[in-house]
Formats: structure tokens, C-alpha cells, sequence
């Protein structure tokens, strides 16, 4: 039976003219989703967010190690991230593959949307920026990882995001210092069960965004540590986090910017300095908790 079906496919593939190593190497079908949760239950009755099926069927795998990633830490895999990101945003119902045990190098990259739709990006391994600031790229100042323009996408996994912050903090200065992860201009975004440590600033931004949905998320970085609010929300509305371990050396949640209808519940503080909410958004039910 198995002979059978490795002739069909060898006929298959010939007759429609499809390279094997496309097939193979590039994009994965159901069988390599079957590990993965498309979450789509709500936590929060915070706000209508879309649903995502849970059942696998018809995603498409696209793994960064198919586009070249060395995942050793110390090669710089940026490009194999942004030919990645390519194939899985121009993908219907992709999941962009970070594999678990292997540690990644990315530089300041901007990932560009609006993509085709459904896409989840699936980080299990670690994702590490570089340690010295002077390796920066000086048109990514700002941001590291850095989500534009997408709508209906999940961030999940049991990964981690490690800013390399150490050198950063030692020549505080604020203006001059990058973020880690930032979503901007976003709507019906979901992120659950990320670690996301050693910011060289804030570590996650939600931007210019709306009906995004944060839980279970670990934000950890040195109670010393200048400047790295844990979840920094500006000018976003229908935002909910739920379930989040926050220690950071600044704020663990800051509000600002006419930001509205935040909600929270179950945020575990420590170190940090608490919920920060600017007062030009204290109006009422801005803020829920």
C-alpha cells in the first residue's frame, strides 16, 4: 500500500509539473500540524474577535529552516525570516514554523503585511537579537521584531523572545533604545503562551491596533533593568490580557496615548512598578480590571 502510494504521488507530482523539494522542503501540509493548537476559544468576553478553525485542515507548514536558518545562534538567520514570512503572508491558512531546540539570530526586521489570510505564526524555538548595539541596523532604531499591518493573525508557542538586552541597559538612554516584539496598526490579533525577556526597552508594543487578545504570556527581564515595561499599549483599542506573568524593571503594563476599552484579569506583577495608565486616557471604561 505504501509503494502504491509513493508511485501515485511520483505521478502525480511529474504529471503537474510540481519540483519535489517544493513539496517537501518549502511547505507542509496537515500531517506536520498535527502537534499544533489553532486556538480559537475565548477566555475573555472582551470584545468579537474571529474564529479560527482548530481542526489543521488545509494549513500549510512553512519552516524557517527551509529558507536557510542555521538556528545555532550564532549565523545571522534574518534573511531566512523574511523569505519565510513572504511564503507563509502570501499563504491562505499558513503557519510560519520557529522549530523548538534551536536558537535563532535575527537582526531588526519589519514584517510586512496585509498577508492572505488566516496566518499563524507558530514560535516553539528561540528567537535572539543581537547582543551589541553597534550591529544594529540604523533604519530599525526603534524596533526589533516589528508586526505591521495584519489582520487575523495568532502568535502561539511554547518559545522564547530574548531582546539581548544586557548592553543596552548598561548605556541607558531612553530615546535611543530599541523594543523587542511590537504589533502595529493590527486588528484581530491573538498571542498566547510566549516567553518575551531581556528587552532592550519595552518588550511587547500593541500600536495603532484593535481587538487583540494577549494570555498566558511570560514577560521576565533583571528587576535593574532601565526602562522595560513589560506590555506597553498606545493608541489601541479592544485590547485584553489575561493570565500574564510580568517582572520587569519598569512597568509591567503601561496605558497611554487615548488608548480605550483595556481589559485585564489575572496579571501577576513582579518586580516592576505596577499598571501605569496616562491620564489623557483615564476616561470612563477605558480601563477594566
Amino acid at each position: 500500500m505504501e509503494l502504491f502510494y509513493v508511485l501515485f504521488l511520483s505521478l502525480l507530482i511529474t504529471a503537474h509539473g510540481i519540483a519535489e523539494y517544493e513539496v517537501h522542503d518549502k511547505i507542509a501540509m496537515l500531517g506536520e500540524l498535527e502537534s499544533f493548537d489553532i486556538y480559537e476559544e475565548d477566555e475573555i468576553e472582551a470584545f468579537e474577535m474571529p474564529s479560527w478553525t482548530s481542526t489543521n485542515a488545509g494549513h500549510v507548514l512553512v519552516n524557517v529552516d527551509s529558507f536557510g536558518a542555521n538556528g545555532d545562534g550564532n549565523s545571522d538567520d534574518t534573511q531566512a525570516f523574511v523569505s519565510a514570512w513572504k511564503q507563509a503572508c502570501s499563504s491562505q491558512k499558513a503557519v510560519l514554523l520557529v522549530p523548538e531546540g534551536r536558537r535563532y539570530l535575527v537582526n531588526a526586521t519589519k514584517f510586512e503585511g496585509p498577508c492572505a489570510g488566516r496566518l499563524v505564526i507558530q514560535v516553539d524555538g528561540t528567537i535572539v537579537a543581537p547582543g551589541e548595539p553597534k550591529d544594529w541596523d540604523p533604519k530599525f532604531s526603534r524596533t526589533w521584531l516589528n508586526f505591521h499591518n495584519l489582520t487575523s493573525v495568532i502568535f502561539q508557542g511554547k518559545g522564547v523572545i530574548d531582546g539581548s538586552g544586557s548592553k543596552w541597559w548598561a548605556a541607558s538612554c531612553k530615546k535611543n533604545k530599541t523594543n523587542a516584539l511590537t504589533i502595529d496598526s493590527s486588528s484581530a490579533i491573538r498571542v498566547k503562551g510566549l516567553t518575551i525577556q531581556n528587552s532592550q526597552q519595552m518588550h511587547f508594543v500593541i500600536a495603532r491596533s484593535n481587538s487583540v487578545r494577549v494570555s498566558n504570556v511570560l514577560v521576565s527581564s533583571p528587576e535593574d533593568s532601565p526602562n522595560t515595561d513589560g506590555i506597553h499599549i498606545t493608541e489601541s483599542t479592544n485590547v485584553a490580557l489575561l493570565d500574564c506573568k510580568i517582572g520587569t524593571g519598569d512597568d509591567c503594563v503601561s496605558i497611554v496615548n487615548a488608548s480605550s476599552a483595556i481589559k485585564m484579569k489575572k496579571i501577576y506583577c513582579g518586580p516592576g512598578h505596577g499598571i501605569r495608565e496616562d491620564l489623557v486616557m483615564s476616561k470612563q471604561y477605558a480601563l477594566k480590571m
